[in-house]
């Protein structure tokens, strides 16, 4: 999706004193200006655009998952975390509770990581590495 318009080009270029770089352009323009307008409209078009990559990004890690064969929830979860997605988003991927998915990386760090640190242990990082 590309979400640069010709009318947006037009209206930044059109703009000859942006201010101070502390300055918003939303303070700059008059609410009514077309310029405002066209930037306002490339704020939902990107707004838009991320909500569908990030959908499209849950489409295919789902897919990955099931590739993989994944279906234990504490399985799925557990996984997720090791490449690095955070509880909120896994709850986002797989159908999960929050506070479940917090008790079930609580536990994996808990056993895996050395004094509660964020340092994996020796066969742990070996296992990844074959992993990948």
């Amino acid at each position: 999706m590309d979400c640069i318009t010709p009318m947006l080009s037009e209206a930044l270029n059109s703009i000859d004193d942006w201010g101070d770089m502390d300055d918003k352009i939303d303070h700059l323009l008059s609410p009514n200006d077309w310029r405002l307008q066209e930037i306002i409209k490339f704020r939902k078009r990107i707004a838009l655009a991320e909500k569908s990559r990030e959908q499209h990004d849950i489409t295919a890690i789902r897919k990955e998952l099931a590739r993989r064969k994944l279906t234990d929830k504490q399985c799925q979860t557990e996984f997720l975390y090791q490449h690095g997605l955070s509880a909120g988003k896994i709850t986002e991927i797989i159908d999960i509770a929050r506070s479940t998915a917090d008790k079930i990386i609580l536990e994996y760090r808990a056993s895996h990581y050395i004094d509660r640190r964020k340092a994996m242990g020796m066969t742990d990082a070996l296992v990844l590495m074959k992993a990948e």
